[in-house]
């Protein structure tokens, strides 16, 4: 089962079923992942890299920092009712306070060399923080740029509204056995919130140049 979130009245709450979406025109998201993790951590729920000087993206003329990366087992979007075995959240923050997340999506299949690298660097449970230098945000990334947009909130309590939600278009490949041992990493548990009301919400597919 899901993890269980409060009941709420807001009307702009995420992950959602992307479905129904209208052409967006060319991407406002541009990547600029020019740093490397610092370290990664194990909150018991999530296996977290944390980035320091990891770089960002820009949404227009706006810059984002990046400042995590987190991992839901199973994957919290589903596109046009197709379930996804992963999601990896790029968590990313302006100097003003307001959030960007890039979500991507995994099936399963063959073996994510990024996933793998987390797999071989994660503290287990309990364990102390573990220093890293050599996982680039941009390893996560697919190689097609196009992707899904609409506004929603964080996944985790708070439930914080006004995220602007960035979702690859292009699902990557995972093998079941990188899924089962990244989750057993904090305890087994699914640490997916479940689906959302879209509420009469707009997603924008955005194609890349």
């Amino acid at each position: 089962m899901p993890r269980r979130s409060e009941n709420r009245t807001n009307a702009q709450q995420s992950p959602v079923d992307i479905a129904g979406y209208a052409p967006g025109g060319e991407p406002e998201l541009s990547f600029a992942y020019d740093g490397a993790a610092d370290h990664l951590t194990n909150t018991g729920e999530f296996v977290k890299v944390i980035y320091e000087n990891g770089g960002g993206i820009r949404l227009g003329d706006s810059a984002y920092n990046l400042v995590e990366a987190h991992f839901h087992t199973p994957a919290e979007h589903t596109l046009e009712g197709q379930h996804f075995a992963l999601e990896t959240h790029l968590v990313h923050r302006s100097e003003s306070g307001a959030i960007a997340v890039v979500g991507i999506l995994y099936r399963l299949g063959r073996p994510n060399a990024a996933i793998q690298a987390i797999l071989d660097a994660a503290p287990g449970l309990g364990d102390a923080d573990v220093p890293t230098s050599d996982i680039s945000a941009s390893d996560f990334l697919p190689a097609n740029r196009a992707y899904y947009a609409y506004t929603g909130s964080l996944t985790t309590p708070p439930y914080t509204e006004g995220v602007r939600w960035h979702v690859m278009s292009e699902p990557l490949e995972v093998s079941e056995e990188q899924v089962a041992q990244l989750s057993a990493l904090t305890g087994g548990a699914p640490n997916n919130r479940e689906l959302q009301p879209l509420n009469g919400r707009e997603i924008r597919l955005h194609t890349a140049r």
